[in-house]
This record gives structure tokens, sequence and C-alpha cells, in this order.
């Protein structure tokens, strides 16, 4: 479950890492293992990045947005939400301990192959599967077994399945998985020589302490980006959206998400059954309101184009990514969806030049 939490994750990620205007880098690098399966990011968007087929001023008036104010403790961003982004950023870099015995608590990375009677049997092996000791993630006694061994060696792990066990082949049996350990996974630490070796490309950072200190900077932006889109779409007033609008929003999420699931072997049934969804339409049904509020957010953005005669030009691409040749985001995305993104960005610019935080 956990894995394909993680893979939806990735999919809403390729589709707004962009958006942030922080780091291109990173956004490439978030996005590389979506490029074999075709995704059309820009699907419903003029070449100019705006919405296709659509005048927004016919479907969105827009608040007046001459003098807004933003109290300080809505977009404040605390110790912990600087730690829980550091821990995320350094889940990506596990190291792989091989020169110490496993104890409660480790993750370790296994291969196993199960028998009973000698025999193999369905869904009983594995190659290169994690499993965190003393986590009951396995059959009961499987993972004590493991205690005190070292990395490289293989044990034959002796174990009962329960009597009321979901597969009744297996059910009360017992069985014996001939289990290698291939390594003992461990957490890295945000260190100045971590931050050097790791981050400091992507982030333009030398230093833990530079890196918090980019870390709270770019945490204080969005907060201050949701606040201001979310304030608009509130305060502004939206005639019935076509349905076409929101399901090319909707058709884009889907598709990133199949192209992040195959990346991994996985199939949309295999998601849609881990998380108990019935079908792919009911998966667009949850999609439909978050979709809704993108289609709010691009109308609202279109229509103070509009009016303040804002387009995008190739410098500002360039600007937005902070000089980067722009080809293999050109050739992921397509020239519209930048064009999207970083006309957002002018807008919310234009927004902020009379927004005050206190």
């Amino acid at each position: 479950m956990k894995k394909f939490a993680v893979i939806a994750l990735a999919a809403v990620l390729s589709m707004t890492m962009l958006t942030g205007c922080g780091n291109s880098k990173k956004a490439a690098e978030a996005t590389t293992e979506v490029k074999e399966e075709t995704v059309d990011y820009s699907k419903g968007l003029n070449a100019d990045g705006t919405l296709e087929g659509v005048k927004a001023s016919d479907y969105v008036t827009v608040c007046d947005y001459s003098s807004l104010k933003i109290a300080k403790k809505d977009i404040e961003v605390s110790d912990s939400d600087v730690q829980s982004q550091i821990d995320s950023i350094l889940s990506n870099y596990k190291k792989q301990v091989t020169d110490r015995k496993v104890k409660k608590g480790d993750v370790v990375n296994i291969d196993y192959t199960g028998t009973i009677d000698g025999k193999e049997f369905d869904g009983g092996s594995a190659t290169g599967a994690n499993l965190t000791i003393g986590s009951g993630t396995f059959i009961d006694g499987f993972e004590d077994q493991l205690i005190g061994k070292k990395p490289g060696e293989t044990i034959q792990v002796k174990v009962t399945f329960p009597k009321d066990y979901t597969n009744a082949d297996v059910a009360g049996k017992d069985a014996v998985f001939e289990t290698k350990i291939n390594y003992i996974e461990e957490e890295q630490k945000l260190t100045d020589q971590f931050v050097k070796e790791n981050l400091a490309d992507s982030y333009g950072v030398t230093s833990a302490k530079e890196m918090k200190k980019k870390i709270k900077e770019e945490i204080y932006k969005s907060n201050k980006t949701d606040y201001i889109w979310n304030h608009m779409i509130e305060k502004s007033t939206f005639k019935e959206i076509p349905d076409q609008l929101i399901n090319d929003r909707i058709d884009v999420l889907v598709d990133g998400l199949k192209a992040e699931l195959k990346s991994s072997n996985y199939s949309l049934k295999d998601y849609l059954s881990a998380y108990g969804i019935e079908d792919e339409d009911a998966l667009r049904e949850q999609y439909k309101s978050s979709c809704e509020s993108t289609v709010k957010v691009f109308l609202v953005a279109d229509a103070i184009a509009a009016e303040k005669k804002i387009a995008v030009t190739d410098n500002d691409i360039k600007e937005y990514f902070n000089g980067e040749d722009t080809a293999q985001y050109e050739k992921l995305y397509a020239k519209p969806y930048l064009n999207r993104v970083v006309l957002n960005d002018l807008v919310l610019k234009e927004i902020e030049k009379t927004t005050t935080v206190k």
C-alpha cells in the first residue's frame, strides 16, 4: 500500500513540480521515470498556455485583489514543517549497510523463496523486498529469525501460516522461506558533508544550515502562493464550468498515474485494488474536485492576463528556469504546458504587487 502511495504522489508531483518555481532541476529528476509512457500535459491548452476553447472572462468575475492582506500566522513555517521536508529529501538517499548484524527496527532488503513440503507456492517469493524488523508485516516469527544475522547470509526461516490465513491453500501449514539478507537500509543525516556530496548541485547550497534556510524559504513561498490562489478562488465568482475543461485535467492526472505505475511494473488495476477503488470512473470522480480547483486557478489567471495584457515570452521562460536549457522540459511537458506554468507565475507576481503580509 505504501508503495502505491509513493507512486500516486509521484504522478501528482510530475504535474505540479514545475509550478513551484523553486528548482527546475529537481523537477527533471522527479519526472524522469514517466518519460517512456507518453502523457499529454498540454492537453486542453492553447499554444500560449491559456485554456483552449473558452474566453476566461465569460466564466469568472475576478475579485478585487488590489489590497490583499495576509496574516503572517496563516503562512508561517514551523520547525516541524522544515524537518518533515528534510526527512522527505533524506528518504531518497538511503545508505546500504552490510557490515553489522540486523536488529529490531532495522529496514532490511531481502530475497526470499517460500516452500511447503518442498514445493514453491504462489505469492511466496520476492526479490529485493524491504522489510522493517518488528513491524509485524510478515507472518509471526519470520522477522524475529532475521535478528542477529548479517547481510550476505542466507537463512532458512521456518514459520506456520495462521489457520485463518486469507489464502486457504496455505492456511495452517508449515512453510520454509529461504531468505537472503542483501543489506540493511539506514537513514542519512543532514550534515555539511552530505549536503556538499548530494544536494549542492540541485539546491545551490553547501551546508546543512543553508539547506534548512532554503527549505524554509521554499515552504514559505509555497504557503503564500497557496493562500493567494485559494483566496482568489473563494472570492471570485464563477459561472458553470464546462465539463471538458475539468475532464482534460483529470485525463492528465490519470495518465500520469498510469505512467508512474507502469514504470514500477504495476497496472492501474493493481492500484485500484490496493485502495479499494471500484474502477477508473470512481478514480476520476475522486480527482474531480481538485481538478475543478485547478481549472478555476487557470480561469482567474487567464482573465487577469487578458486584462493586464500579460503574455509569456521566451525570456520569461528562461528566467523562470534560472537560465537553464529548457529543452528537456519542453520535450517532457510540451511548450503549451510550460507557458501555462509561467503564465500562472507572472499573474501571481501581478497579484503580489499589492499584497501585504503582516
